[in-house]
Order: structure tokens, then C-alpha cells, then sequence
């Protein structure tokens, strides 16, 4: 990987361990022809827009690292065979890293604008907040048309294979050769890329598509399992430098992700000179690949996913001469908790008392449920806990009353139940008072004592030696001596009636 090979012999079927590509398999992948003045070299690269081609500096430059003109290069796409069956594009302008160091093998990157668009599907690279998807231990692809053996023949048939991706203390075997700040290493001598391969892209799988995360630059042999192939590392420090030389198209999750509540999502895109207009943006919602679904604004107010889990989303922006970029990520939604405020029957209570509200929830992640409760309709959830009391004691029932639960998870996700509480009409308190004694044809006073829990207004009536009195106080004269029992009834406003009774025993 160290130099570009010179082209010769395609008669090698492996890449270090690979197999043949499939037709159409690797759209963005592009042969590069050098022709150095003594020789026609070979390299690989990656279309990144429908102009510009990501290769490695040490493939672009002379041994005293000066660019070759750009009528030295040809770029090769469309097919997985080198040859005329090619679609080749001639290139126009070589950007070569400023800080590239071919002794160091730092900063190998360059840039080749195409001398007309390509029709072919662009890979994106990785974002610098993506480290996730290329950690330690991810599978990578890693393509191209170079030597299947240290030394040995090229292959004029693009070849593809797998490689792990290491951790940088894996790559201390080539002890202060390797700057994890532009390098990272992959491969366990399995598989490798070799010479002729240089420029080539190294990839992960991320949201249903291969996302670049290198750019395949140099190692000690080939699939020696002592050293790991090295490649720029596109995710560090080299990200700006190739953010900025080519179109791109991105999009943020502004909002958290919740099922059945709208994601708001921010799309952004860059276009370098000769590129553009990028003027129609596409969404893919429902993960099928085709930017066809319900226009979103941008920024966009949605999507809504209809429960939680992983969604790969994607947003394209394209020109009327062809030119389109993707972006496509995977967005992890968080299911809602369910809530349940009560049973089937909700709650009964009678007026002036209380009851125990019990609330349950259950969460699809299996998060920590908080609960709070709005007794008061008043829209606002002041009271915490998953049971409370409920009090009806300035309640006039019959009546119902709407309790409202929020259930929310750890992440912020909640969800709302309702139970009715019906509060029962209780009935008055009546006190009559205590038994008496009196004389015949003395005049003889009753007061009756009544509340209500409700606060109704009272009507009392009274029953005394079979006459009829209503009021709170009435009076009687006994004419006849004997026992008398003495009724009084006390209704409230909703009809519930308490009665009471007094004996009364008149003598002579």
C-alpha cells in the first residue's frame, strides 16, 4: 500500500483474502490510471459528488511530492472490470492535502475534480460525531483493483472483502509511525488491501448504506497479521479538510425522538464551486431507499414514528444536472410509557370524603416511571407519586369529577390517563337533641343540629303527636299526657334525608 501499482497482469482472483464484487454493487468506487512519464500506475478512489474523487495524496504526487498535471489522471467508473467497458472522466484540477507528508505518510489525502459529472451514486463520509459506527471491532468493506499477494499480480477485476477495524493501541506495532490523529488501522492478517489498492475507501455499514470512514494509505506487507492495514482516517482531523472540497448533504435531530410526537429534524448541505444548484431536497421516511416520501419543510417539523425503535431516515438534495447527495442515519426512537389511571370503573367517593388514587405504568425500554397527578382540571401536575388521596370533602355530589395521570420515562417521553372520580351524595347529620320531660299544656321547644357533607342547603320537618312543623326550631303544646315520640327530617339539597327522634313524656 505503500506506492501505486504499476499496471500488469490481471491473472490474481483475491484481494488478500476477498472475492470478486458483484456488478453495481460498489457505484462510488473508481479505478485510478497514473501515468507517471515512465509508467501507467494504478490506484483506487471514492466519487464523493458527481465531480469530486477522494484518493490518497501518495498516488497523486511524484517521489519529490509534486503533483502530476491533471491530464496525468484518468478515473474509471461504472464497472467492476478495468477496461474500455469503463466510463472514464478525465480530471481537471489536483488538490493535494498542504500538510501532506509522503515520508511520514501523514495527511494522505487529495482531492481530483472530474472533468464532467458522473452519473453514479456518490458515498458519503463519515460525520466527526459519528465515532460510534466505526469503533473498535466493526466490520469494515475495504475494495479494489490492486495485488492479491505482497509482490503479486493485480487484478483487473474489482475485489472486495472485510476487514475488523482496531483499536489504536493495535496499531502501536508500528510504534511513532502511526498519528491516531489522521491514521486508523483494520485488518488481522486475514484480509488486506495491498499495492495498487491505494486510495481506496475503507467503509462501514451504517443506515442501510456503506458510509467511508478511510481512505486506504500504507502497511507494512500485506495481510501480515502482525501489521494492520493503515488508511486516513476521515472521522479525526482530516474530516473538515474533505468536508469542505465536496458536496454533502446532512441532517440533525433537533427535537428527542419519541413515539407519536413529531421529531422536528434540521437538513443542511454544502456546495463547493462547479456543483449546484442543490436546490431539490427529498426525504426517505419509511426506509425504502427512495427520496419520494411527503415533502418536510426545512428545517422540518416531523416526522411522527408510530412506536419506539431504530429508524433509518434519509435526506437527499440534488441538481437538475444530476448531481445528488445523501445522507442517511438511523434514529432511535423512544417508546412511550403507557398510563393508567384507574380501573374500568374508575373511582367512588362520597362527598366529604377521600379515596386512594393507585396509578400504573409500563415502559417498552424498561425505564425508571415517574408519576404526578392534576386533581383540579387545572392543566398542571402538582402532585408526585403513584398513589395519592383524592378528597370530595367541598364536593356536592352527585357529581363526577376528572382525574388526570402523567406517566413520563427517564428519557422524557410521557403519557396521560384520565379516571373519573364519582363523588356519591352523602346524606345530612341530624341531632334532635336529648329526651324530655314536660308538663301538660306547657309550651315545649325543639331545635334540630344539622350539616351536610356537601354543603346543601337543609330543609327540616318535623312529625309531633301527628301534626306537621317545618324549620329548624318549632314549637308544641301536649294537651294529653302520655309518651310521645318526636320526628324530625332533614333533607338536602340533592334529596338525601336523615331523620331523628325525641321522646318526649308529658305528665299531668
Amino acid at each position: 500500500m505503500a506506492a501505486p501499482a504499476a499496471i500488469g497482469s490481471g491473472n490474481g482472483d483475491r484481494i488478500v483474502g476477498g472475492h470478486a464484487a458483484s456488478p453495481g454493487e460498489y457505484p462510488a468506487q473508481g479505478y485510478l490510471e497514473i501515468n507517471t512519464g515512465s509508467e501507467l500506475a494504478r490506484c483506487g478512489g471514492t466519487l464523493l459528488d458527481a465531480r469530486h474523487f477522494l484518493t490518497a495524496a501518495h498516488c497523486v504526487v511524484d517521489d519529490l511530492e509534486a503533483s502530476y498535471p491533471p491530464s496525468a489522471f484518468h478515473v474509471g467508473l461504472n464497472n467492476i472490470e478495468v477496461g474500455p467497458s469503463m466510463d472514464v472522466f478525465g480530471v481537471t484540477n489536483v488538490d493535494v492535502h498542504s500538510s501532506y507528508d509522503g515520508l511520514l505518510h501523514l495527511n494522505d489525502l487529495a482531492m481530483l475534480t472530474l472533468d464532467r459529472p458522473a452519473p453514479y451514486t456518490p458515498l458519503r463520509i463519515v460525520r466527526s460525531d459519528e465515532t460510534a459506527i466505526w469503533a473498535p471491532g466493526t466490520t469494515a468493506t475495504i475494495v479494489g483493483w490492486g495485488r492479491t499477494s505482497p509482490g503479486g499480480p493485480v487484478s483487473d477485476t474489482l475485489l472486495e472483502a472485510t476487514a475488523p477495524i482496531r483499536a489504536d493501541n493495535d496499531c502501536g506495532v508500528y510504534s511513532n509511525a502511526f498519528d491516531p490523529n489522521t491514521m486508523v488501522c483494520a485488518g488481522n492478517g486475514a484480509t488486506d488491501t495491498c499495492q495498487g489498492d491505494s486510495g481506496g475507501p475503507l467503509m462501514v455499514p451504517y443506515g442501510g448504506v456503506l458510509v467511508l470512514v478511510g481512505v486506504t494509505s500504507w502497511g507494512n506487507g500485506c495481510a501480515d497479521p502482525r501489521f494492520p492495514g493503515l488508511y486516513a482516517r476521515l472521522g479525526g482531523a482530516l474530516n473538515q479538510w474533505v468536508m469542505q472540497r465536496h458536496a454533502w448533504a446532512s441532517f440533525s435531530v433537533v427535537t428527542p425522538a419519541h413515539s407519536g410526537q413529531p421529531v422536528r429534524l434540521e437538513a443542511s448541505w454544502f456546495q463547493p464551486l462547479g456543483i449546484g444548484p442543490l436546490n431539490t431536497p427529498g426525504w426517505d421516511l419509511d426506509g425504502d431507499g427512495d427520496y419520494d416520501d411527503t415533502p418536510v419543510p426545512v428545517p422540518a417539523a416531523g416526522p411522527i414514528f408510530p412506536s419506539g425503535g431504530a429508524f433509518t431516515v434519509g435526506f437527499q438534495v440534488s441538481s437538475p444536472d444530476g448531481t445528488r447527495v445523501a445522507y442517511r442515519r438511523v434514529i432511535v426512537v423512544n417508546g412511550t410509557p403507557t398510563a393508567v389511571a384507574g380501573g374500568v370503573n374508575g373511582y367512588s367517593v362520597r362527598e366529604g370524603g377521600s379515596v386512594l388514587l393507585t396509578a400504573s405504568g409500563t415502559d417498552p425500554e424498561g425505564q425508571a416511571l415517574s408519576y404526578s397527578w392534576d386533581l383540579d382540571g387545572n392543566g398542571a401536575f402538582e402532585i408526585s407519586g403513584q398513589t395519592t388521596s383524592f378528597s370530595a370533602l367541598h364536593l356536592d355530589g352527585p357529581t363526577t369529577r376528572a382525574v388526570v395521570l402523567r406517566v413520563c420515562d427517564s428519557a422524557g417521553a410521557c403519557a396521560t390517563s384520565s379516571a373519573t372520580a364519582r363523588v356519591r351524595n352523602a346524606p345530612p347529620r341530624a341531632n334532635a337533641g336529648r329526651d324530655r320531660r314536660v308538663k301538660r299544656g306547657r309550651k315545649v321547644r325543639f331545635f334540630v343540629r344539622a350539616s351536610d357533607p356537601g354543603r346543601d342547603r337543609l330543609r327540616a320537618s318535623w312529625r309531633i303527636a301527628g301534626r306537621s312543623k317545618r324549620g329548624s326550631r318549632v314549637t308544641h303544646v301536649f294537651k294529653r299526657p302520655g309518651l310521645y315520640v318526636v320526628r324530625v327530617t332533614v333533607t338536602d339539597g340533592d334529596g338525601g334525608k336523615t331523620t331523628d327522634r325525641v321522646r318526649v313524656r308529658v305528665r299531668r
